[in-house]
């Protein structure tokens, strides 16, 4: 039994003769190597001028994680099997990236109830769910329209769609059947706001919106869409 060894390194072999563990000093202070038995680097712990480092490879040789001290505190950083960083945190902030870059947070049950992702098109989504894990809303941005936040019930059922067009704003709500009832947005002609509702089978019966004139200008239709009566301000009345 030894009470003090001193020693410039220490390796521990393992069957086949080949270090498995290494203790040894660096230009800050100590170093721990972990090997496999193939004699792959897999794990390093060292010493730096701002603490101590901690870094990871996979059985390929390839970084896999590390952590670092630094000047202001710590960083973490993952990476891919390419090389390529696909998180990393930093000073107070997340971030991640890669196709598959995704931050989910669960509740107490195990259910995933938020998730902030981008989609194959790197577009970036927010999805939130239930306490059951269904998801009700979705922000994310809708092919040919724009950034859109879209509603559903725990079904599953899209009841609203609030998104931003090339003309403005617009929101479309539904009924339990998923048809449109009820959309508002901003002309295409010009400036003005419009107004449409329709019956349950999402045929315009009331239309309210901004005429060229700069007027207000209500329709009312009849159930098939048909026979409308106009209603507009009288000229030069003012009540």
């Amino acid at each position: 039994v030894l009470d003090h060894l001193i020693v410039n390194r220490l390796d521990i072999v393992g069957d086949k003769g080949k270090p498995v563990i290494s203790f040894m000093k660096n230009d800050s202070g100590g170093r721990i190597d972990l090997y496999n038995h193939s004699g792959t680097n897999v794990l390093r712990l060292s010493s730096s001028e701002n603490g101590a480092d901690l870094a990871m490879w996979n059985t390929l040789g390839k970084n896999v994680a590390g952590i670092w001290s630094t000047k202001s505190g710590g960083s973490l950083s993952l990476w891919d099997n390419s090389g390529d960083v696909v998180s990393k945190l930093s000073d107070g902030g997340l971030t991640l990236s890669g196709s598959n870059a995704s931050l989910q947070i669960q509740n107490k049950h195990g259910k995933t109830v938020a998730v902030v992702a981008s989609d194959s098109e790197g577009y970036g989504r927010v999805k939130v769910a239930d306490a059951a894990g269904n998801l009700i809303t979705e922000m994310r941005m809708i092919p040919g329209v724009g950034g859109g936040v879209i509603v559903m019930t725990s079904s599953g059922k899209e009841m609203g769609v609030l998104a931003a067009t090339s003309k403005g704003g617009q929101l479309n709500l539904k009924n339990h059947q998923g048809v449109s009832v009820f959309l508002a947005s901003a002309k295409e002609d010009n400036a003005g706001g419009a107004m449409l509702i329709s019956n349950e089978r999402g045929i315009p019966i009331l239309i309210l919106n901004a005429d060229g004139s700069h007027r207000g200008l209500i329709e009312v239709l009849d159930e098939d869409g048909k026979g409308v009566r106009r209603l507009h301000p009288l000229r030069g009345y003012s009540p």
